[in-house]
């Protein structure tokens, strides 16, 4: 889980950045035909951009690249997140797909949805990637997906540190005595963690700070639990909104072209630099304040019994731990999403 939460800032850092990056093309980078008065009051009043039933789905992956011998062996989707923006509702919903979520797709695709990306089309015998994983996610939601951003830990932790740092008001002093180091996940058991300590109060975190404050699981009492690593992570996510928001931000137009090269060279996206100008205009009509949050696993939707289950005999996936659909499909994750998204 502690990968899933990361990730999830991550998208949450780009998802507020989108507005400040179109931001910084129109006035930094693009071309004169963007400057347009015309288009960008009518960007404003509304943002052109894909939509279905009022609403802009963006399909998150964060990559988990294993190595081995400097070469890639595996590429893992750690996380699969969708944010929905609803244009005419004003708000923002955020589904999670469960890595362990077992899927058997149209596209021939048989095992957990987290290795969809690394799969091979059997009838181009190219890898997937993000737009085979853009199906299948469409497939299990039974919503079109219109935008795809990939992305990984070192995004996060470049943004901060170009942003010059955040500032971060800790509720309470903890320590936390098993966080991994990383690259050390096989070493004794007395080398793969370190000891970290957060004091209470306002305090100024670099990016790699940053990404231990949000990952830190292993902490006494409370901290230690899912609520509070939620509870951080909306605080470093406001932490990274109020930096932009200040005006040596705004008007630090070298800063602010960093912060583009950072996303034109981490991210991978079909986002273009145009669309860039849209999302500007589009975080001017959208309460990025209002987030609902669905979580797809084997607690969603108590009443009916939940909605995934984890099977006891797992012989058909290969004795693989797994979450497969209660309903024997994915319709009652259709009905379940839809009642959030318009309801």
């Amino acid at each position: 889980m502690k990968k899933n939460f990361t990730n999830i800032i991550i998208f949450l850092a780009v998802l507020v950045l989108l507005p400040f990056l179109g931001f910084a093309y129109i006035f930094g980078l693009g071309n004169l035909d963007l400057l347009n008065p015309v288009k960008i009051a009518n960007n404003i009043t509304k943002p052109d951009l894909k939509s279905t039933d009022g609403r802009i789905n963006i399909l998150i992956l964060g990559i988990d690249k294993r190595q081995a011998n400097n070469a890639v062996t595996s590429v893992l989707t750690d996380t699969l997140l969708v944010a929905s923006i609803g244009v005419n509702e004003k708000n923002v919903t955020l589904i999670s797909l469960p890595r362990d979520l077992w899927v058997e797709s149209q596209l021939g695709i048989k095992g957990k949805i987290n290795s969809v990306y690394n799969q091979y089309n059997q009838k181009t015998g190219k890898i997937l990637g993000p737009e085979g994983t853009k199906d299948v996610v469409e497939e299990v939601l039974d919503i079109p997906i219109h935008y795809n951003l990939t992305i990984n830990f070192e995004v996060f932790k470049k943004i901060i540190d170009t942003l010059g740092g955040i500032e971060v008001d800790i509720d309470n002093s903890f320590t936390d005595t098993e966080y991994p180091i990383e690259g050390k996940e096989n070493a004794p058991m007395n080398e793969r963690y370190e000891t970290l300590t957060f004091n209470k109060g306002k305090v100024k975190m670099d990016g790699e700070r940053a990404l231990k404050y949000v990952r830190s699981r292993h902490g006494q009492g409370e901290e230690g639990t899912d609520f509070a690593r939620s509870k951080r992570q909306q605080k470093v996510i406001l932490a990274i909104k109020d930096k932009m928001m200040q005006a040596s931000t705004l008007i630090d137009l070298p800063k602010l072209k960093e912060l583009f090269s950072i996303y034109e060279k981490d991210v991978e996206t079909n986002i273009t630099n145009e669309d860039l100008t849209k999302f500007y205009s589009l975080y001017k009509i959208i309460n990025f304040s209002n987030f609902k949050r669905i979580v797809l696993d084997d607690r969603s939707d108590a009443e009916s019994g939940g909605i995934l289950y984890s099977p006891e005999d797992t012989t058909a996936y290969g004795g693989a731990y797994v979450l497969i659909p209660r309903s024997g499909d994915f319709s009652q994750i259709h009905a379940y999403v839809k009642k959030y998204l318009f309801e």
